[in-house]
């Protein structure tokens, strides 16, 4: 099997660049449009406030076919709060009333918080009364755009990161006319290793690293590596070793390697395993936020706004998620060894002692 070690196959620096762009701008279009009602409700901001009276309040659902002809028809509902209000603004008796569309939500919380003859707290303009902000300070419908941007600009930074580590920084071949993954370095030849957090093993020698990789691409365990690299440990460290290992020998190895009848398989298990340490662990996150925040409105009000919907689904989705990737880990691990592991051992303990002989 060749692989080609170059920039063949590397991306062009402009199409990331272009990409990048485009995500970044995509991002931008919400909140563009959502700009317009954000610099209204800073202007609001600095309105002096006062109690008004709720004279009238209902709540009106109309409800309407939904959906299209194939997927079937459905109910929708929406709701909307007609409201009077009454206030007093310097000796003058103001009345405000409105239709507005509102969420259920939104409509629970007029009605538990905002019932008829009750009092709510409106901002408004000094220069003209009749102009109010009945909720002043609220930001919360501006944070979905916001999310969306900053979502497409993380994505959008990824591929500038990307473009720019291909100017600066191109990967380039250490010799053309060699067909191998295994680079070259002056470090001398070792095997010192290391597990990560995830409990991963790897080796601090660039070479080595490189042939345990691909070792661990084509089914070898993290077992099998080790035990074979120990091996070489100590046939490096043998004070009688005339004939050092060299990066030859991590060549031939990776020979071997691909030519074994094994299929890569570039570690799936493990790295659903990783992810799923990822998901229970944002799923905790998102259930203590859930018990925290979520639960006390849902009691209050008998609804959640869209982030408690956003917090409760997550929780629950990340759970599921975690118990679903651990089972697809296990039965995909049942398959990843392919027998190489084991005969690079055989190989090995057959092949080091050449290395004995001139």
């Amino acid at each position: 099997m060749e692989i080609q070690f170059g920039s063949q196959n590397q991306s062009s620096p402009k199409a990331l660049v272009i990409i990048g762009v485009v995500l970044f701008l995509l991002g931008c279009i919400w909140p563009v449009i959502a700009l317009g009602d954000f610099t209204d409700e800073l202007e609001a901001q600095s309105w002096n406030t006062v109690d008004a009276t709720v004279l009238e309040l209902e709540i009106e659902k109309h409800r309407y076919e939904c959906g299209d002809s194939e997927s079937g028809s459905s109910t929708c509902t929406d709701y909307y709060a007609n409201y009077m209000l009454r206030y007093v603004v310097d000796g003058i008796t103001y009345s405000h009333s409105d239709q507005v569309k509102v969420t259920y939500f939104e409509s629970r919380v007029w009605e538990v918080d905002y019932p008829k003859d009750s009092t709510r707290e409106i901002a408004y303009d000094s220069e003209d009364p009749n102009n109010i902000d009945i909720d002043q300070g609220n930001f919360a419908p501006f944070i979905p755009p916001v999310l969306v941007c900053l979502f497409c600009t993380f994505l959008a930074s990824l591929f500038f990161i990307g473009a720019f580590r291909e100017i600066f920084n191109p990967r380039k071949p250490v010799n053309p006319d060699e067909k191998s993954d295994i680079p070259y370095s002056d470090e001398p030849l070792h095997f010192t290793s290391a597990k990560n957090v995830w409990g991963e093993l790897h080796f601090a020698h660039p070479s080595v690293e490189a042939l345990a990789r691909k070792m661990k691409s084509y089914s070898c365990t993290d077992s099998q590596i080790d035990e074979f690299f120990l091996m070489c440990k100590k046939q490096q460290d043998d004070p009688n070793n005339p004939k050092p290992l060299s990066r030859d020998w991590l060549v031939e190895i990776e020979e071997v390697v691909e030519n074994h009848d094994s299929q890569q398989n570039k570690d799936f298990a493990g790295n659903i395993l990783k992810g799923r340490i990822v998901v229970a662990g944002l799923g905790i996150v998102l259930l203590l936020l859930s018990l925290g925040l979520v639960s006390p409105i849902f009691l209050k009000y008998g609804a959640l706004p869209w982030y408690g919907w956003v917090l409760a689904l997550g929780t629950l989705g990340s759970i599921g998620l975690s118990f679903a990737l651990t089972k697809m880990a296990q039965e995909m691990a049942k398959f990843a060894d392919q027998g190489l592991g084991e005969m690079l051992l055989k190989y090995a303990n057959e092949e080091l002692h050449g290395y004995y002989e001139d």
